[in-house]
């Protein structure tokens, strides 16, 4: 790597992972000379995750913690690496050939871009086929999406368009917005683009970047009795408002919409866990943004169920 070329510091937060994190620190090694480190941080796991990355050698690295969540682990990465980029990888996803030179190439191409994401590819078990991937596969591309780049703030607020595994920015992005939330244990990537977006514009390039793996413990179950999404959302709506930095404004009733069907999801979740009494309120809030005869129903029914079914066991969530 020559002195003027970019660094990476790739930050992989991992969590009892060990089935698949050598074959996520392979996709980020074979990624070039412009990686410098893959900094591991353990989060407390109990599965002997720590050993796969020391037995990898340079460039990897290790630090551990107790389990505080992505964004502590996150932040810890953060505040060791020495690039000049950080890029971030779970423990059990992996990069697709190309990503990080097709990324160093586009910002190389627009000297005031500081951030740029991708795309990604869902990877269901059946299609999981080692470190073997299709040549259409290989990042060649860095057109961007333009519908999804620039000052995308609005946007954000909208959709979490943003996907972590696929993200790549220089170290003066953290310099200025600062780590992760470590309060959130879900929803602390969200509320971190939000924040960007507040500063810097973000380009997603229009082609896959990186596969995300679908299995049974990278669904999360647990219906916890508050949204961390829509406390994310409303928080950056009381904090800069509805306008992005450009002066470009979110459509309000997409918005609306936005909150009426997060606040269904969360309702949706808590019915089918048997909480009918905060299903019930989520699906009060849903109706104040939106009336929907699907979304009355759920509540007619889990207002009943509330006062009538106390007592009921908790039914499995599907």
């Amino acid at each position: 790597m020559s002195p003027s070329a970019p660094s990476v510091s790739v930050i992989v937060p991992a969590f009892n992972c060990k089935r698949y994190l050598e074959e996520a620190l392979r996709s980020a090694i074979s990624q070039g000379t412009a990686i410098r480190e893959v900094i591991v941080v353990d989060d407390g796991s109990t599965d002997g995750t720590s050993e796969i990355g020391r037995t990898l050698g340079p460039p990897v690295r290790v630090l551990r913690q107790e389990n505080r969540g992505p964004a502590a682990a996150r932040n810890l990465g953060m505040s060791q690496a020495r690039g000049d980029y950080f890029a971030f990888l779970d423990g059990d996803d992996v990069w697709l050939p190309g990503k990080i030179e097709a990324q160093t190439r586009f910002l190389a191409s627009n000297d005031n871009v500081r951030f740029v994401f991708g795309n990604f590819l869902l990877w269901t078990p059946d299609e999981q086929r080692g470190e073997t991937y299709s040549a259409d596969e290989k990042v060649h591309s860095i057109d961007t999406d333009a519908l999804v780049s620039g000052w995308i703030y609005p946007d954000l607020l909208l959709d979490s368009v943003v996907h972590t595994i696929t993200v790549m920015f220089h170290r003066s992005v953290y310099e200025a917005v600062g780590g992760f939330d470590e309060s959130l244990r879900t929803g602390e990537d969200y509320d971190y683009w939000l924040r960007v977006s507040r500063q810097f514009e973000m380009h997603k390039l229009a082609k896959p970047l990186a596969r995300y793996r679908l299995h049974a413990g990278s669904i999360t179950k647990n219906a916890l009795r508050e949204s961390n999404e829509l406390k994310v959302l409303s928080s950056a709506l009381e904090r800069f408002g509805d306008k992005g930095p450009d002066g470009r404004a979110v459509d309000g009733d997409a918005l609306r919409r936005r909150f009426a069907r997060l606040w269904f999801d969360h309702g949706h979740l808590h019915y089918w866990n048997g909480d009918y009494a905060i299903a019930a309120d989520a699906f009060k809030h849903a109706l104040a943004h939106e009336r929907s005869f699907r979304t009355s129903a759920y509540q007619w029914v889990a207002n009943f169920r509330a006062r009538f079914l106390r007592g009921a066991v908790k039914i499995e969530v599907r």
